[in-house]
């Protein structure tokens, strides 16, 4: 009899070393639910195949696509090889993983589990490849016009939540990290660093949930009413401080709240796992809300580009700075969003004290 439901996670497991109920707590599952998973038997909600994706160094696709998991099942160490572009920053070679990046660019190398890469193409150190780092969709936008406008640079943005972006700025891991919140939080996380904070945009941070918000989410019933799933983003998300801002304002703990732990990568995945039922509710960025969706704002915000002072020569660089002072990219920006643009291109240099916003 065929499987209902095929898929690799099974062969991902084993490879990987794990039982099923070292798994499966990980996951924030049962065992028994993981193995009706493994055996095809149920098609896990949007969530739960997040996690086992995130958890398994997989993509959804590489673990439920019949034809995919079928050459995975035979060799499963394969998945383990990552695409890799390679860039400079502050005069380093920097190769990193383009799992992690939205852009459709070609791979340099190619890098195994060992940490071993296969170079395809070795680019030339000074060549103007711009890296981008963090979560607003707007980011895989302005990469894409920066790719459209010339021959001699690329940009490639990569996911990453508001803390990881300013410690890959940090390490010298990207040229532009990018940060939302208020002002308040935008000087909290510059403090002590010389560097140029530039206007992306100004736009809402909101609750997603079902249409017609069949749990009342917020207009009569909170977690403790309406004890909805809940799908999260990760620690140090500005999402995630949003959740359990409000989690602590009805005194109860994340422990309480169903799907805490479950954790989307990005905005859009949040808007997915509510759009397909894997979740009832999740804090997202107000340009990844679908018409599948409800979205019920909390509070606006705005989006900083932080750039190095050492690095804001760089040609890539200037080709951003350049976009956001574009009349065109602001009238396709505030459609993107939608996002008030009224201040993008702004930009401050902050120093290395709080009143300057360093």
């Amino acid at each position: 009899m065929p499987v209902k439901f095929p898929n690799a996670v099974k062969a991902l497991r084993e490879h990987a070393g794990w039982t099923k109920s070292e798994l499966a707590r990980q996951v924030g599952i049962t065992p028994q639910a993981l193995g009706l998973i493994e055996q095809g038997k149920v098609s896990p909600s949007t969530h739960v195949a997040l996690r086992l994706a995130k958890v398994l160094g997989t993509t959804v696709e590489s673990l439920f696509d019949p034809e995919q998991n079928a050459a995975c099942t035979a060799r499963p160490s394969r998945l383990r090889v990552e695409r890799v572009a390679v860039a400079e920053v502050a005069g380093a070679r920097v190769a990193r993983s383009l799992e992690d990046s939205s852009s459709p660019v070609p791979a340099d190398g190619l890098r195994d589990e060992s940490g071993r890469t296969d170079w395809m193409n070795i680019p030339d150190i000074g060549m103007a490849r711009v890296f981008l780092s963090g979560c607003d969709p707007a980011l895989s936008l302005l990469a894409a016009w920066v790719n459209r406008r010339s021959r001699t640079w690329e940009a490639v943005h990569f996911f990453a939540t508001n803390r990881d972006a300013m410690d890959e700025l940090e390490a010298r891991q990207t040229h532009i990290a990018s940060v939302h919140g208020t002002e308040e939080d935008l000087l909290a996380l510059a403090e002590g660093k010389d560097c140029f904070l530039v206007v992306l945009g100004q736009w809402r941070m909101g609750w997603v949930v079902s249409h017609r918000n069949p749990k009342r989410w917020q207009i009569e019933a909170g977690f403790r009413d309406a004890r909805p799933r809940l799908v999260n983003r990760p620690p140090g998300a500005g999402a995630r401080a949003l959740v359990d801002e409000a989690i602590r304002s009805e005194g109860l703990s994340p422990g309480e709240i169903e799907g805490y732990t479950l954790e989307a990568r990005t905005h859009r995945e949040v808007v997915e796992a509510v759009a397909f039922g894997g979740a009832d509710v999740g804090i997202a960025h107000e340009a990844a809300a679908t018409r599948d969706v409800d979205f019920l704002p909390i509070r606006e915000e705005m989006t900083w580009l932080v750039i190095p002072r050492d690095v804001a020569r760089h040609p890539g660089v200037q080709q951003v700075f350049e976009l956001l002072a574009s009349d065109a990219f602001r009238r396709d920006l505030a459609a993107f969003g939608p996002y008030d643009v009224s201040q993008t291109g702004a930009r401050i240099q902050a120093r290395k004290s709080r009143n300057l916003g360093g």
